[in-house]
């Protein structure tokens, strides 16, 4: 349907794919808009009873194009906004939502992946907030879906050291649905959207807008302040630090 999301439906069950894999399935603003367009596509087709959504290549998805942050006009509040919309479209969608995450999950890419209902995962695979780690406090929701997932505490751990968080530990956290043996990913996500099939879906869908009305009614007054805090953070001496020395290939020196 667009340049760098593809959509296959077969069989009930609609697969997304961000695929610009040359750049790790990077996320840009128009990668934001063409997601959120595939997936109110997929609500409004009959035919589709399921969502997957992946990356193609190695990685789900390395977030924000670091390249891309090397302009430093690439952080914005508006781009902002469209991250948490992206993220929220999937919690908003009536129909089940699994994250097939291949490889790494960072940044953007990670909030994208915790918008979905469903997680799978294989013990290579990993989750890491990344954001602290360019100067940034964070886009796509992903504070606020991590706070639903595994409380408070353990949120502010992850978005300040961001760690990678593999498999078997995410399974631990709640942060996967299931853990898939090494190359089983395709055929344990199959398997388990086939599961999601054979249950009562609208059922299902009811209870999804329950979730969303109630644990998320505030998600998009939380938006705006992140939007807000993520402007600010772009630019900051701190972020500018951060994305040359990652491009020169050396540690950043974050003011004190």
């Amino acid at each position: 349907m667009y340049a760098h999301i593809k959509l296959n439906i077969q069989d009930g069950i609609a697969r997304i794919t961000m695929d610009r894999p040359a750049s790790n399935n990077a996320l840009d603003a128009t990668m934001f808009h063409d997601l959120i367009a595939t997936v109110e596509y997929c609500e409004a087709d009959e035919s589709v009873k399921v969502i997957i959504i992946t990356g193609a290549g190695k990685n789900f998805s390395a977030g924000g194009d670091i390249k891309e942050m090397a302009s430093f006009d690439f952080i914005s509040y508006e781009l902002s906004i469209l991250t948490s919309q992206a993220s929220l479209a999937l919690r908003r969608c009536s129909k089940p939502v699994i994250a097939m995450v291949n490889g790494a999950a960072a940044g953007a890419g990670c909030g994208i992946a915790l918008g979905a209902d469903f997680r799978i995962m294989t013990e290579e695979s990993c989750l890491l907030t990344a954001f602290s780690s360019v100067g940034l406090p964070g886009d796509t929701g992903c504070i606020y879906h991590l706070k639903q997932i595994v409380g408070l505490a353990k949120t502010i751990e992850l978005m300040a050291l961001s760690p990678r968080i593999y498999g078997k530990e995410a399974f631990r956290l709640g942060l996967t649905t299931r853990l898939a043996p090494d190359g089983k990913l395709e055929e344990e996500t199959q398997a388990f959207a086939e599961k999601l099939l054979r249950r009562p879906l609208n059922a299902l869908a009811l209870q999804k807008q329950l979730y969303y009305e109630v644990f998320y009614r505030d998600y998009m007054a939380y938006s705006r302040i992140e939007a807000e805090n993520l402007a600010k953070a772009g630019a900051s001496a701190d972020h500018r630090e951060a994305v040359t020395a990652f491009l020169e290939g050396r540690k950043p020196k974050f003011n004190q």
